[in-house]
């Protein structure tokens, strides 16, 4: 029953282990950073956090973040978008989904392809290597710097295996390649049908529309702020203006304001007719600053 036990658990271990590995951690990132499940909420990401399986991530136009994953790791940077799915347990396989933005990649070397790179345009898959994905409105490349990667057209029905020095480009007219010493070749394979659709010529990215989102929020939330105080300041004006009269008709006029300093005055005229400004609220209080004088027809005016 012993010998059981530990047989079970010696076949247990790797699958929990490889279990674990699947979920990315953030290493490192800055602001402009979100994550979402069902691309209705997003969630700023932190160094640290855990990225749930089949999340999708959208860095804005100062964002960057870097994921881990034992040795492998992901660096997104500016105005990407890409969601990142593990699946299998003995064999586990990962699906990067990019529609636009660039990823620079370090995957793990194993014997079977195990990580695609699934784009509008093409699809890479690597066994192990460091390499680099782009993706605008209208094409994406690949560039390899160690290993090899196999690049898929769909729409050309194009394929070729890119070393490293060597880089694939796909748009609407096929694929163009490149090489430091050499180009890859192209070989034909069926065409297919992209799983990630292409970004329209005039839709807003999510990372735009949320940068802009988080930036309407801070300016509403600083205007609010600020309408308060000028709130404040334009009573205390307010006030202000009922300590400023003219004496000579003798009637009273008092005004009431609320801003950072407040002062009283009082004026007099001829008829004997007080007018008073008071000001209240603040964190400096002044008496009399504010208090003017006036000459009316037969009386002086006083400031106290």
């Amino acid at each position: 029953m012993r010998t059981s036990f530990f047989v079970f658990l010696f076949f247990l271990c790797p699958v929990l282990a490889v279990a674990g590995g699947k979920d990315w951690r953030v290493a490192k990132t800055t602001a402009q950073v979100r994550y979402s499940i069902d691309h209705a909420q997003w969630v700023d990401l932190r160094a640290g956090d855990i990225v749930a399986n089949g999340a999708t991530i959208a860095t804005g136009p100062r964002g960057r973040v870097q994921l881990v994953r034992g040795v492998e790791n992901v660096i997104l940077q500016p105005n990407t978008v890409a969601s990142f799915s593990t699946s299998g347990l003995l064999s586990p396989t990962t699906e990067i989904v990019q529609r636009i933005g660039s990823l620079d990649l370090q995957i793990e070397k194993r014997e079977r392809p195990h990580t695609t790179v699934q784009t509008p345009y093409l699809a890479a898959v690597v066994k192990g290597t460091v390499f680099h994905v782009s993706v605008g409105r209208s094409n994406a490349s690949v560039t390899v710097d160690r290993g090899l990667v196999q690049v898929t057209s769909f729409r050309s029905g194009q394929q070729s295996n890119v070393g490293p020095g060597q880089s694939a480009t796909v748009g609407k007219r096929g694929m163009s390649v490149a090489g430091s010493l050499s180009k890859p070749a192209i070989a034909r394979v069926p065409p297919s049908v992209a799983k990630v659709s292409e970004l329209k010529e005039k839709e807003p990215s999510s990372v735009k529309t949320n940068s802009k989102k988080r930036q309407s929020d801070d300016a509403s939330a600083a205007g609010a702020d600020t309408s308060g105080r000028n709130h404040g300041k334009s009573a205390g004006s307010s006030g202000g203006a009922g300590q400023s009269s003219s004496g000579g008709n003798g009637s009273g006029r008092s005004g009431n304001g609320q801003g950072a300093s407040s002062g009283n005055g009082n004026a007099s005229g001829a008829d004997g007719g007080n007018r008073r400004g008071n000001g209240n609220g603040g964190n400096r209080n002044s008496s009399g600053n504010n208090g003017n004088s006036g000459n009316g027809n037969n009386g002086k005016g006083h400031k106290n």
